[in-house]
């Protein structure tokens, strides 16, 4: 029996995007001037989510856009899908983009341990870009309301955004997998130590371009021509990634492999994920 529990406790990774971002449906960026009065946020429109963050130049939403309305209310209703199929993430880690800090944080509100579960912000899981943007600290974010765990040590000690302005795709592909490996090796030696009661899931919220990515350097050890593949992949599959896609990957610590599926109804009758890819 013991030896049964043991096989059955087969670690969990999601890796997800953030919900739909507010310039999406706004398509508006001079909406700050209109939303805030004499400095007081006040959502005059549907679309704009009921409370922000304060930033000193409320146009730093414009440039680090939060959530829809509809967005977190849809995370949060992804987390309570996940509660319905017992894939309750243990560990967190995410962008410091305010998206997806946000859907993160809504994620964990559906599944019910939002004040359980810290967030573990890094900048390494952030996009590319081609501008500076006013990316916030985890202190920010903490003293905004987020729970934020200040004890993690991020792949990046910095989240100073000039560190990933204008980077070329080998940089870019070097410092996911340096996080993606970083994230894997500690859940696999916690899952080793038996430090979890049950299998570990592990939650990844990052951007469009790394939800592909991510996911396609679970099994890479195994690929012969890894930039070619990674190249292909980045380039071929990214469109096919909506806001809240993600992939659901199950560890097998006897093939070394990562295993990926879709079948919820598998995953309902046994609690047990394999992989999840919507």
């Amino acid at each position: 029996m013991k030896r049964h529990q043991t096989a059955m406790r087969k670690p969990r990774i999601i890796i997800m995007r953030h919900s739909e971002r507010l310039d999406y449906v706004l398509q508006n960026p001079d909406w700050p001037s209109e939303a805030f009065v004499n400095g007081v946020y006040t959502p005059h429109m549907r679309q704009l989510p009921t409370l922000l963050p304060h930033r000193t130049d409320p146009f730093d939403h414009v440039l680090d856009t939060p959530l829809s309305r509809y967005g977190k209310d849809h995370a949060k209703r992804t987390g309570e899908f996940f509660r319905s199929l017992h894939l309750i993430p243990d560990l967190v880690y995410t962008s410091p983009a305010m998206r997806c800090i946000q859907t993160a944080d809504a994620v964990l509100h559906g599944c019910g341990v939002r004040r359980n579960v810290p967030l573990k912000v890094d900048l390494a899981l952030h996009e590319p870009i081609r501008r500076e943007l006013p990316i916030q600290s985890a202190n920010f974010f903490s003293s905004a309301g987020f729970n934020i765990d200040l004890q993690y040590h991020p792949s990046f000690p910095s989240t100073d955004s000039r560190l990933i302005l204008g980077e070329s795709r080998l940089n870019y592909f070097r410092r996911t997998h340096y996080v993606l490996k970083r994230i894997t090796d500690r859940l696999l030696n916690r899952t080793r130590k038996g430090l979890f009661s049950s299998p570990p899931t592990v939650l990844i919220v990052t951007h469009r371009a790394g939800v592909t990515l991510l996911a396609s350097m679970l099994n890479l050890d195994s690929v012969d021509d890894k930039l070619t593949y990674l190249n292909e992949l980045e380039s071929n599959k990214r469109n096919e990634v909506n806001f809240l896609s993600m992939v659901v990957a199950e560890y097998d610590g006897t093939s070394g492999l990562w295993s990926f599926i879709s079948d919820f109804a598998h995953m309902r009758k046994t609690q047990r994920s394999k992989s999840l890819f919507f």
